[in-house]
């Protein structure tokens, strides 16, 4: 794992970003600003790759991270067609709850959403949310399967992308929470270390 060469994105900004809703495994458009984030995001990378061609490309099937995928893809010469899509790249679900606002989930569930906040790590959303420990595990999984000599970027989500660099570097799971979800910032995981890249 940590022979590979691999490139992290988060998806640009989406409606439902704006409205601070859970998406989890619905979708809402990337806003004009979530496209200029991909673009940017595109032309960054292209910056840092010695030869683009060399890497593969893969993606959350998520029409978000499937979208800004599409234009990091045609701003370093590749084309659309050339991205694999993994479900394990999905965004952590929250079950019936995708699609809602905090404020939404406490007036539906009150007393699950205080235990949700109280044990993130065993309470899972109700109608097949997952815990965080799903995530981690999910990420750890993902980064076990990749080739010793990879060469990837991958686009994927907030709470998917902190779980990936969380197990990439080995921390505690607890430390998973206090990572951000930047958009506007590319990771490098390589050679057992994590480069933060801003996109300007």
């Amino acid at each position: 794992m940590h022979g590979a060469d691999l490139f992290l994105i988060r998806h640009g900004e989406t409606s439902w970003n704006l409205e601070r809703r859970f998406q989890g495994h619905r979708d809402s458009p990337l806003t004009g600003r979530g496209i200029e984030q991909g673009e940017r995001a595109g032309r960054r990378l292209l910056a840092e790759l010695d030869e683009p061609a060399a890497y593969g490309l893969t993606s959350s099937p998520l029409g978000r991270a499937r979208h800004t995928a599409a234009i990091v893809a045609r701003a370093i010469g590749r084309t659309p067609r050339e991205i694999t899509l993994d479900d394990r790249l999905k965004e952590m679900t929250w079950g019936a709850w995708d699609g809602l606002t905090a404020a939404e989930i406490e007036a539906r569930d009150p007393e699950l959403w205080q235990a949700r906040i109280n044990d993130r790590w065993t309470v899972a959303p109700p109608g097949g949310g997952e815990t965080q420990q799903a995530i981690l595990d999910r990420a750890m999984a993902w980064l076990e399967d990749l080739a010793p000599a990879a060469r990837l970027v991958a686009v994927a989500h907030g709470a998917l992308g902190r779980a990936i660099r969380c197990a990439y570097l080995n921390l505690p799971a607890a430390a998973m929470l206090e990572l951000d979800e930047p958009q506007d910032a590319i990771f490098r995981l390589c050679c057992g270390r994590i480069e933060r890249i801003e996109v300007l």
